[in-house]
């Protein structure tokens, strides 16, 4: 599974940190579910900023030599991230 790591800093402005592809060694976490607890455990974010990958999105990424069109789909990825977790419930 991949993820994408990254840091919104106070201004609002989100700085992409790195592209972390999951994949346990014996084929044990597929959907990255153990590495996105331990990601969330370990960083003081809390897993704030991380986001996986879906399989759509994942395939347009790799499909593309743009790098235009690659930085707009990760943007996107981030940004409908972060609307969900900033989301105050009602």
């Amino acid at each position: 599974m991949l993820f994408i790591e990254y840091d919104v800093q106070e201004t609002g402005r989100i700085e992409l940190v790195a592209l972390v592809n999951a994949v346990e060694e014996h084929g044990q976490d597929a959907d990255g579910s153990a590495w996105s607890a331990w990601r969330a455990s370990e960083f003081d974010d809390n897993g704030m900023g991380c986001v996986g990958v879906a399989p759509d999105d994942l395939a347009l990424l790799e499909e593309t030599d743009d790098a235009g069109e690659l930085r707009l789909i990760v943007e996107r990825i981030i940004l409908a991230d972060r609307a969900v977790k900033e989301e105050v419930p009602s």
